[in-house]
């Protein structure tokens, strides 16, 4: 108990070929895992410890996972397209953000300094903690890549396929609509409520604003570039 908050989003689990460890690319925002592959097999045996009951059966599953959502593509976005707009956009992302998330950094770590966000997910993560865990699967008898056993310092540039399903947005879910991403840091949103599955077309995200959001959504509030959210706030993980 040392008061650090790590909270963090998890990335899609879509077309994850696209990650390609050979072109710098790691998994998860912090980088701290090297392939779809070993993902999914820490995924499946969670935090147990538990071996599978048969190794060579759970294995068949995790190719089948690789293989279904290595393939599975990012849902279209679904309400009409204002094609006027994609080509003024388009412009300015070009202009703006490909440098990150159209490039070769794509998929690969940035510095947390050059990024500008909070540190709380690197700050509960560890090179130790990374090699505990890849002993854990190894003495089961199970080979991957695994967990990258280095303290992590920076994170993903993510890809942004099917980014109008993924809010709320950064690592740590802090910033709740698309919209309010392009906003200075200091215009965005600090209470905001999460967990509410209407769309909200305008701002590209789901409707968070209190009303209906709140009677079903969870609480959440940015407090220096942190999510603190409801269940955060009476100490359960």
């Amino acid at each position: 108990m040392d008061n650090t908050i790590g909270s963090t989003d998890m990335p899609s689990l879509w077309n994850l070929k696209k990650y390609k460890p050979e072109k710098g690319h790691f998994m998860n925002f912090a980088g701290d895992s090297h392939d779809p592959r070993s993902v999914i097999i820490d995924s499946a045996l969670g935090v147990l410890g538990a071996a599978p009951h048969n190794k060579d059966e759970f294995l068949d599953h995790i190719k089948w996972f690789e293989d279904y959502l290595g393939s599975y593509p990012a849902p279209k976005y679904p309400f009409p397209i204002d094609q006027q707009k994609v080509a003024t956009g388009k412009s300015l992302f070009d202009k703006t953000c490909a440098r990150c998330h159209a490039s070769d950094r794509t998929g690969t770590r940035i510095p947390v300094e050059e990024v500008g966000t909070d540190r709380g997910r690197l700050e509960t993560w560890s090179k130790q903690a990374a090699i505990e865990a890849n002993k854990v699967v190894t003495d089961m008898g199970i080979e991957r890549k695994g967990l990258v056993e280095e303290d992590p310092r920076g994170y993903i540039t993510a890809f942004l396929d099917g980014i109008w399903l993924r809010a709320p947005y950064l690592h740590n879910g802090s910033v709740a609509t698309l919209r309010d991403l392009l906003e200075p840091v200091e215009n965005r949103p600090k209470l905001f409520y999460r967990g509410y599955d209407v769309y909200n077309q305008v701002k590209v995200g789901f409707v968070t604003s209190p009303g209906e959001a709140e009677l079903v959504g969870m609480r959440c509030e940015v407090v220096n570039g942190k999510l603190l959210c409801e269940v955060e706030r009476v100490g359960t993980p």
